[in-house]
């Protein structure tokens, strides 16, 4: 069945409707005062900013529907720059431990137990606080009044909004409920013109992490046409490469115009088993389902600090080499429903899993371009016999298949099992993470009573990443000169019978390569 990804009316609402905060906010301390700290529910919180920046998966567990976030943290406001003073979670993953800690109970930790650090040393110091440099952006408070003078107060009227550039606050900006009627009546007139560039500022803001949730980058792999699903911890796949800071990048939404509010986005080239960025796009338009693409020079990118190495070659084409990790590409074609939302509907999907620009292993489901392809293009497997089916004789086989008849000769490869061990000693897997397990597969198929082979299937019993281990070694089963000569019955005509290759797979090699 086809699955379908929506791009959700609640995204477009979110554009709308400020009001649609975190049902639990962070806290903010300033001048002796206690604020609530909103950002929209689509846009990365500032501790989120930070695994983001670094490239690493968050820590928490979510433990409510108040909060899907699996955290709250509290910040303080010192001498006009934003620090972070601790985080309180039920559930976290230390980064030296690397094991979930549960107390059952809100634990409030230092950001130092979570080994959260400043990335540069532009900010001041001070003790068991930390300097949140890794962010930029748009964040809005509101007072948590101490008593009835300060609910009085004209700052418990409105809202607070802070403009904040690495950690430094740029503008801060108090902006009561009656500020935002007169803008919205008369677009920030008499007085209100600074008022109104800053909710411009938390608009733009807001529409440029939209634009990386929602837009997907497009990909071309073997002439067929797929889009990147946007990892949690980065913006897009070009934003990578500045470690997705927008500040460090040509466009953020501090610039006035309004196209080059948008990330970068970028057109792929899957190739070889390496990824080249082909063109840039920044997508604007302020309807989300409805952008103009608007192609920008590649030498846009040699011009950063961050990407000074880039080198574009003589076909407009960029080598991936600081992508690395494991990413997803949807293929599949957009369709208007019969409620008139836009959907991606997917036919395939690929998992592929990058190192420094090249692709190291790669999973299709339901199954590959070319297993498609090949399947049309060559005869289909049959058995010449189905009521007259047998099998060597294995538990772990007989488990997977069922109970046959056991031939008087099994299955055998031509040239003796030696034959057959050389060539896989010779073609190891090449997934890096396979080069340091040492683990054991079982692979059933069927030999034809012509010699023919198919119907693989794995079954061993791993799960999980051994189970991945498991396929790729399929595949590579797959890929092996099939001189297999069919089993016989005890009249010594050939039948249909199962048979069973089992490996030791070791730093890669397949080794004790065996069948019955």
């Amino acid at each position: 069945m086809k699955r379908i990804i929506a791009l959700g009316l609640s995204i477009l609402c979110a554009l709308c409707a400020f009001a649609q905060k975190d049902q639990d906010g962070d806290t903010l301390l300033w001048n002796g005062r206690k604020y609530v700290l909103f950002v929209d529910r689509d846009v990365p919180p500032i501790l989120d900013i930070y695994y983001q920046r670094i490239g690493e998966a968050r820590p928490f567990s979510n433990w409510s529907n108040n909060n899907h976030r699996g955290y709250t943290a509290t910040y303080e406001l010192i001498n006009e720059a934003l620090y972070l003073k601790e985080i309180k979670a039920i559930r976290y993953k230390t980064r030296k431990e690397n094991l979930w800690t549960e107390s059952g109970i809100d634990t409030v930790v230092k950001p130092e137990y979570l080994n959260i650090r400043p990335l540069t040393e532009e900010l001041p110091v001070f003790d068991e606080y930390v300097a949140t440099d890794w962010f930029s952006g748009v964040v809005e408070l509101q007072l948590m009044p101490k008593d009835k003078k300060e609910a009085r107060s004209e700052e418990a009227s409105g809202h607070r909004i802070l403009n904040v550039i690495r950690g430094k606050v740029t503008d801060n900006m108090l902006i009561t409920d009656n500020d935002r009627a007169a803008i919205e009546k008369n677009g920030g007139k008499e007085g209100l013109r600074e008022k109104a560039e800053m909710l411009a500022i938390q608009k733009r803001y807001s529409t440029y992490h939209i634009r990386s949730k929602m837009d997907r980058e497009k990909v071309i792999y073997n002439g067929h046409e797929g889009l990147f699903e946007t990892r949690d911890n980065a913006l897009t796949l070009i934003m990578e490469l500045f470690h997705n800071d927008p500040i460090a990048s040509p466009t953020s939404w501090n610039d006035r115009n309004e196209s080059r509010i948008s990330p970068l986005f970028g057109n792929w080239l899957l190739k070889n088993d390496s990824l080249f960025l082909t063109s840039i796009e920044i997508h604007e338009g302020a309807e989300l389902f409805k952008h103009t693409a608007i192609k920008t020079p590649m030498l846009v990118l040699t011009t950063q600090p961050e990407a000074k190495n880039i080198a574009v070659d003589n076909d407009g084409k960029v080598f991936a080499d600081w992508l690395d990790g494991e990413y997803t590409i949807h293929y599949g074609a957009w369709e208007v429903n019969e409620y008139g939302v836009t959907t991606y509907n997917v036919a395939k999907t690929q998992k592929i899993r990058v190192r420094n620009g090249r692709v190291t292993s790669s999973v299709f489901s339901p199954s590959s371009f070319e297993e498609d392809e090949k399947a049309l293009t060559e005869n289909t497997f049959t058995i010449c016999d189905s009521k007259n089916v047998w099998s060597v004789e294995d538990k772990l086989l007989a488990e997977a298949i069922g109970n046959y008849k056991k031939p008087k000769k099994g299955p055998t490869y031509k040239g003796d099992k030696a034959t057959m061990r050389s060539w896989f000693l010779t073609h190891p897997l090449t997934d890096e993470r396979a080069k340091s397990r040492l683990f054991r597969v079982h692979i059933a198929f069927m030999v034809n009573c012509k010699g023919e082979v198919g119907q693989w299937q794995v079954i061993s019993k791993g799960k999980g990443e051994l189970f991945e281990f498991a396929n790729m070694v399929l595949d590579l089963v797959k890929t092996m000169p099939q001189n297999w000569i069919p089993a016989t019955d005890k009249k010594g005509n050939p039948v249909d019978c199962w048979q069973k290759l089992e490996f030791t797979v070791s730093n890669g090699v397949l080794t004790n390569a065996d069948y019955k």
